[in-house]
């Protein structure tokens, strides 16, 4: 699976310029919603179900969805959230994509605003940029705190893992920096350590000898501005090779949510790291 940096940033923000309200009538140039031709319209207000329903569902998530969505960032209702907020930009890794009560040190903010240091040109790309009503919108949201992850599975009050970058099964190119976790709840940080959750290669050249994973050194917690995603980084890169991640999720010591929920289960996905052509 190549990973393509763009891809996102195209599909959310050249799908802006076209303009979406979430209705199929579009947005005018103030960046309001034109009018569904019986006076109802759906503004774009700075919250994020509004911002899911005008952009990310009706625009983004057409490719960015399931198992084939670009580095596994979904942008259905279900998953969005915990994929934007407080998760590192893949262009910028020192920035995150959304960084709660800051849009100026928001990586998604410098690209719509096509501040200087950002990777590749303005978005949307080659377009007239963004209307500054739906800038504001969403910059307000990230002042706000961005508030909300409206996640269906959060909502039935089960804790689960929601969603995995890479994908279980999948082909990356490139060793991944960073691994992502995203749970349907805030987990306890208490229970995030080496124990509870470990990295192995599961094809080298010790695992081939011994009949044992070979277990690879990283470091695990929960992101910095949003405690349902946690962040595992390698000590080192992954060399070509297929990878498994284990989350321990019984007895004592697994992980659970902050109302002592565990995941009931150990919950494991694999990824591959191609070789280099």
């Amino acid at each position: 699976m190549q990973i393509d940096r763009y891809r996102f940033w195209s599909a959310l923000l050249l799908g802006c310029a076209a303009g979406c309200a979430g209705n199929g009538q579009g947005l005018d140039q103030n960046g309001q919603p034109i009018s569904d031709g019986g006076g109802g319209t759906t503004a774009i207000t700075a919250d994020f179900q509004s911002i899911q329903d005008n952009v990310f569902t009706p625009i983004c998530s057409k490719c960015h969805i399931g198992a084939s969505a670009p580095e596994g960032l979904q942008l259905d209702a279900g998953h969005s959230y915990n994929l934007l907020v407080g998760v590192a930009s893949v262009e910028q890794p020192g920035l995150q994509r959304v960084f709660p009560g800051n849009p100026d040190s928001s990586y998604m903010v410098h690209k719509i605003e096509g501040l200087p240091g950002i990777t590749g040109g303005q978005m949307p790309l080659g377009e007239t940029p963004l209307p500054q009503t739906t800038i504001d919108a969403m910059r307000q949201w990230i002042t706000n705190g961005a508030p909300n992850a409206p996640a269906a599975a959060a909502a039935s009050g089960i804790f689960a893992v929601q969603t995995t970058v890479p994908l279980d099964k999948s082909i990356v190119r490139s060793a991944p920096a960073r691994i992502l976790v995203a749970f349907t709840a805030d987990v306890d940080a208490s229970l995030v350590n080496d124990t509870s959750v470990t990295l192995e290669r599961i094809d080298g050249p010790q695992s081939v000898v011994s009949g044992a994973a070979q277990r690879m050194p990283a470091r695990s917690a929960l992101a910095a501005h949003n405690s349902a995603v946690l962040v595992i980084t390698p000590d080192a890169v992954l060399a070509p090779g297929i990878y498994r991640v284990t989350l321990r999720g019984s007895g004592g010591g697994g992980l659970a949510n902050m109302s002592a929920a565990a995941l009931g289960a150990d919950s494991t996905f694999e990824f591959t790291v191609e070789a280099a052509p």
